[in-house]
């Protein structure tokens, strides 16, 4: 069976796994404050932590969004994430699959529109049942379901 790790990456981090006919499992890793090296540490250390519990075959986050007014800080925490990410899957003791989605994928694929609002994401993940809770949450479920096909598509 293949599984997939969808992720929301920021200093809260959002997370879904996803398994071929199981619904997925979420939550948010909060590393809201504690700094751009700390935020990316403890992101991989969770990664190789939750791995080692519950391994995947592929990774998928949203790319980061950087606006032109955003800090220093919050530039190397996006950037620094999607590196951790992208060390992780490209390593010599697990290499997999992975894909970055853009945002508006991200918002469209859960509500229709590009131009969604948190809670627009929120709502349509709990129309399917899954309980989410957080916007962070409710993105790395959105990535899941738009990655899983992209990896691993439907035979025709």
């Amino acid at each position: 069976m293949s599984t997939l790790l969808a992720l929301d990456l920021s200093g809260a981090t959002g997370w879904s796994l996803f398994s071929a006919g199981k619904p997925p499992r979420f939550g948010t890793i909060n590393s809201k404050g504690e700094g751009h090296a700390a935020i990316c540490g403890k992101f991989y250390d969770w990664l190789h932590d939750f791995y080692s519990v519950s391994p995947w075959d592929a990774m998928a986050w949203e790319a980061p969004f950087l606006a032109p007014h955003d800090k220093v800080d919050k530039i190397k925490i996006l950037i620094g994430l999607v590196g951790v990410c992208l060390g992780f899957a490209n390593s010599q003791r697990h290499p997999m699959r992975y894909v970055e989605i853009p945002p508006k994928e991200v918002k469209k694929r859960m509500t229709g529109r590009s131009d969604a609002d948190k809670a627009d994401v929120i709502a349509a993940c709990w129309s399917l049942g899954w309980k989410v809770g957080t916007d962070h949450e409710a993105d790395a479920c959105s990535v899941g379901l738009i990655a899983y096909r992209r990896i691993w598509p439907r035979p025709q």
